[in-house]
């Protein structure tokens, strides 16, 4: 079976539950009325959906599931859009207005690129579906210009459910980059920090390449502050930031840690990790800053596969206040 690229969050998966339970009971509504209207065929697969729908909530509440299978629930709608388009056009044509609805699912459910391949085809099923029913001499009770009308609303909700999904994704992930990223540096917080490190360390450990943490100190940094003023402070903030960037390769991890703290994460063994740290070192201690000269204590240290990147990042705090105890513009390297 082919499979959509499907994202998941704790949003999506909250909408995908309420809307199993309103499909749930809809189904049954209509089976029901399907039923009374003496239509057994479209009667059996609305009861057909609702059955699936329970069985899946059920197995979903039994295993504890922290999540459900959206690609089930995708699977799910467009067999509905199929069977609600295909066999109700001729004598219900009432029955296609409702498909209207299913491109603000598709999208928000299967996310933009695999909710545009399926409203897409939701849209040329459609239109193929009457022009086969028209060329085949079929009794249809919709005419042309009710046909018209209908697959011009869906065409318009589907360019409506295309343009807010699009716009929504954007807004998401302009907030979760200003989550993660300190304004005043433009480098990762530590929220930032601890969502790429873990996936950084996962492809380390499955490469077999070693990870080193590097903890940078300016050096009396509170001075600069209290007699230059917090202005002064932060223009110097932004330099080391550049200064860092301009040091390290992109494949590097930096993030402003707090205050005048700034953390790597470094991909290389304990030489090259020195290497780097003491490269910086000289930098900061020869770069014509516009506070004036400042040096910087740094703090370096191995990430071992046995501990967490919080147990690595404290050993590397240790590191740098060693270097802070022993005069400062130093790098010190401390071992698990």
């Amino acid at each position: 079976m082919f499979s959509f690229p499907i994202p998941t969050s704790p949003e999506r998966q909250a909408i995908a539950r309420m809307l199993l339970h309103i499909l749930a009971a809809f189904g049954i509504v209509v089976a029901v009325i399907d039923f009374a209207n003496g239509n057994p065929l479209a009667a059996g697969s609305s009861a057909l959906i609702a059955l699936s729908i329970f069985i899946a909530l059920y197995l979903a509440h039994r295993n504890s599931l922290p999540a459900l299978p959206l690609q089930f629930i995708v699977w799910l709608l467009l067999c509905m859009f199929i069977f609600g388009t295909t066999t109700q056009m001729p004598q219900h044509p009432e029955k296609v207005v409702w498909a209207t609805a299913f491109p603000f699912a598709f999208f928000y459910l299967a996310g933009l690129q695999a909710g545009a391949w399926l409203t897409a085809f939701s849209l040329l099923l459609t239109l193929a579906t009457y022009l086969a029913y028209l060329w085949s001499g079929t009794a249809l009770q919709m005419t042309n210009y009710g046909f018209t009308q209908t697959f011009g609303a869906l065409i318009l909700c589907s360019v409506f459910a295309y343009l807010y999904e699009k716009i929504r994704t954007q807004q998401e992930a302009k907030l979760q980059r200003s989550a993660q990223c300190d304004p005043l540096t433009g480098l990762l917080n530590r929220r930032g920090f601890e969502a790429v490190a873990c996936s950084a360390l996962r492809q380390a450990a499955y490469s077999s390449h070693p990870c080193a943490v590097v903890l940078l100190d300016l050096d009396d940094f509170k001075k600069v502050n209290d007699t230059q003023g917090h202005e002064s402070g932060d223009l110097l903030l932004k330099e080391v930031s550049d200064l860092l960037r301009a040091q390290t390769r992109s494949s590097d991890i930096i993030a402003r840690w707090g205050g005048e703290e700034f953390l790597l994460l470094l991909q290389t063994d304990r030489e090259g990790a020195l290497q780097l740290s003491e490269k910086i070192r000289a930098a900061i201690a020869a770069h014509p800053f516009s506070s004036g000269p400042r040096t910087a204590s740094i703090g370096v240290t191995l990430h071992a596969g046995n501990e967490t990147i919080e147990e690595t990042i404290r050993r590397a705090d240790l590191s740098m206040y060693q270097a802070k105890t022993d005069g400062k513009n130093k790098v010190v390297c401390l071992t698990s």
